[in-house]
């Protein structure tokens, strides 16, 4: 019941707001207020979990909806082509609700792997975009030697 109450709330707002900024300028840009329907969501996702204390498959759209309403916000404020550098954040955001996830059901070890894989792809991205460099080279090429060595090494353990 409180559920369908907040959503419609939310929506009713929403809906005033667009119909009265076709008539009134209200001087509010809808770049500034979108991300926040991403954080009300988020926020409601976690609000959830942490009154109840169930469902805490829950805080993964909470840590998703509100790492993108962040990543959002920052894009509104630096200017949309700062999407340049921070879509890695899109990646994160699964990360991160799968961490939260993982922390309050206590299977942090079951949820390591996904956590670490992207994790790590945010912030290789998010280093290539920033710094400038194609990180891609070093990362394939170190693979490709690893690859080679491990290759050397069961060769000569068969004696050939």
């Amino acid at each position: 019941m409180k559920n369908s109450i907040f959503g419609g709330l939310i929506l009713i707002l929403l809906g005033v707001y667009l119909i009265i900024s076709n008539i009134i300028d209200f001087n509010l840009n809808w770049n500034y207020i979108w991300p926040a329907i991403l954080l009300i969501l988020g926020f409601r996702f976690e609000y959830l979990y942490f009154k109840y204390k169930k469902n805490p498959g829950g805080l993964v759209p909470g840590g998703i909806f509100i790492t993108l309403g962040v990543i959002f916000y920052l894009s509104a404020f630096l200017g949309y082509s700062s999407m340049e550098f921070l879509w890695p954040g899109f990646i994160l955001a699964s990360a991160i609700g799968l961490l939260q996830m993982s922390i309050a059901t206590k299977k942090i070890k079951e949820y390591l792997f996904p956590v670490i894989f992207l994790s790590g792809f945010s912030i290789i991205f998010f280093l290539e975009e920033l710094i400038n460099i194609n990180i891609w080279n070093y990362i394939i090429g170190l693979l490709f030697i690893g690859i080679g060595i491990n290759i050397l090494i069961k060769r000569r353990g068969h004696g050939e």
